[in-house]
């Protein structure tokens, strides 16, 4: 069908007087369908519809249905046009060829675009096509190749309505209402409520949003929108057993709406209801959403939090079965492997993360980190030589651990060059370098160099027990038993719990002959820790 036919052009009009531009057509003699975000900057005055190709004009004489949902507005006309056939969008495919009619600014000229349905949406058959449409498309009819109406152009994301929606409002059809009787009706003043308060929560203001939210909901409580939006204005300010509250009837009100068992479960997660958030994530995959890998991610996360650690790998891995090049499933499945110990596994995963994302500095990280769980300490230097070569000037951490694991080797001379180096590219880590340099010398037997280094530790992070501990430990290979049992002294002043402190106090003091204080201090450590040994 030729679009630019006498009878498109004869039922799409170009309306003015509210504002801004819009377009509409007709879809009954008397009845032409906007949308509504075009009719409700009306302030005063008359308002007309009018052709594009020649002077005629309609007066609107008001609004006769409505839906803010689906963005759409019948008006009533005074005179007669002619209407636009209506489709059926339960037919409606993707790839289907469509055109939009209508007046785009800044010339407001009649013009048609041409595109194909790219979405559609399941919940409310809403769509997006391909069609370039611009200000002043708003409220233009999409066509189908049969010149039927087949839905409503809105905006964005998706853009259009589905016209079984216009049909509905048809129905119901039967008074007119002036446009400022309408506009003091309950439900749009509502929705002015509702419009503010969403303007007011996308600049941060959340407890703005909710007092307006609150006003829309005493005015219309049944619209679902406004108990989303203020759950959302909830929760970003801390109240989540609010936000709560508001899904669960979101969910009452439009049981459609699929995403919000998504919204609810992180709500819930973020409570701590890790069950609860289970069961919402169960349910988003129940519903088949576009995207069910992101559900089953959300769900291992949570059943991770409640130590079902195989549940938790099972979804990863179906996450992963459902989006193979997307390396979140492979990462959330390495750390719960890693946690259960099965660092072999966590490595594999790490692994594919890098192949698919090989400048991902933390998936060296944490496979270098396994490795070393692992005793594969070679591999883990591997690891930490390429974190240094993607980001030499931000590596403090690779070399920390690159030194760490030197000394494991028994590479001390490597080791102190690393955090020699860390050191200099970052003076704010210098007392990780001077403390891993201090064992370095200490395990060379340099042990009045290691000293000063811990010393200098201990005056760069004085509230350090770890520091006193390690100069202990090298004032013992010194025969300085009093001045280690000194420091393991501080070091359980500041740290209490310190097993590993006690301990080694309790071989200082063997070796000084005080055999009975030695061994209230090593049970101390066996208490605090089962696994000390003296």
């Amino acid at each position: 069908m030729n679009l630019k036919a006498d009878k498109v052009k004869e039922s799409t009009v170009h309306l003015s007087g509210f504002g801004v531009g819009g377009t509409g057509f007709f879809v009954a003699p008397d009845k032409i369908a906007t949308n509504f975000h075009v009719i409700e900057k009306y302030t005063t005055g008359p308002i007309t519809a009018k052709l594009g190709h020649k002077e005629t004009i309609w007066p609107v004489e008001g609004v006769v249905a409505f839906d803010i949902e689906y963005d759409i507005a019948i008006l009533k006309v005074k005179g007669k046009g002619i209407s636009l056939p209506l489709g059926d969008n339960d037919t409606l495919q993707i790839g289907e060829f469509i055109s939009v009619v209508g007046f785009p600014a800044p010339e407001n000229r009649y013009k048609v675009t041409k595109g194909v349905v790219e979405k559609i949406r399941n919940s409310d058959k809403r769509f997006q096509t391909t069609a370039e449409v611009y200000p002043g498309n708003s409220g233009s009819p999409v066509l189908n190749s049969k010149g039927e109406v087949i839905g409503i152009h809105y905006g964005h994301n998706p853009g259009n309505s589905p016209v079984n929606a216009i049909k509905t409002l048809l129905t119901g059809a039967t008074s007119t209402e002036s446009l400022e009787q309408w506009q003091k009706g309950k439900v749009v003043r509502a929705y002015f409520y509702f419009k503010d308060g969403r303007k007011k929560f996308y600049n941060r203001n959340y407890k703005g949003a909710i007092d307006d939210f609150n006003q829309a909901i005493e005015l219309n409580p049944d619209n679902a929108e406004t108990y989303r939006h203020r759950a959302q204005a909830k929760a970003e300010s801390g109240d989540l057993k609010g936000a709560v509250e508001d899904y669960n009837q979101v969910i009452k009100l439009n049981p459609n709406d699929t995403e919000i068992y998504a919204y609810r479960g992180r709500a819930k997660a973020d409570l701590g209801d890790h069950a609860g958030a289970i069961e919402d994530f169960t349910q988003m995959i129940k519903l088949k959403p576009n995207d069910p890998s992101r559900y089953y991610k959300s769900r291992g996360a949570e059943k991770e939090s409640l130590d079902d650690h195989i549940g938790a790998i099972e979804d990863y891995t179906q996450a992963i079965k459902l989006k193979p090049d997307d390396p979140s499933g492979y990462n959330s499945r390495a750390w719960t492997k890693k946690h259960i110990g099965d660092y072999k596994g966590a490595i594999d995963d790490w692994t594919q993360v890098i192949k698919l994302t090989p400048d991902d500095v933390n998936a060296y990280y944490t496979r270098a980190d396994a490795k070393i769980s692992l005793g594969d300490y070679a591999g883990a230097i591997e690891d930490c030589d390429h974190i240094i070569k993607l980001k030499p000037d931000d590596a403090v951490q690779a070399y920390i651990r690159r030194g760490d694991t030197k000394q494991n080797l028994g590479d001390y001379v490597g080791a102190i060059e690393d955090y020699n180096q860390l050191m200099e590219i970052d003076p704010g880590f210098a007392y990780y370098g001077i403390i891993g340099r201090g064992r370095a010398k200490s395990n060379l037997g340099e042990h009045v160099g290691a000293i000063e280094d811990f010393t200098h530790a201990i005056k760069l992070r004085p509230e350090q027990a770890t520091a006193y501990n390690a100069r202990g430990l090298t004032k013992v290979a010194l025969e300085d038993y009093a001045g280690a049992i000194a420091d393991y002294n501080k070091a359980i002043e500041l740290a209490p719990k310190y097993a590993k402190a006690y301990h080694n106090r309790g071989k200082a003091k063997e070796a000084l002959g005080q055999l009975e204080a030695a061994k209230i201090d090593f049970e101390k450590a066996k208490e605090l820790d089962p696994d000390a040994k003296n």
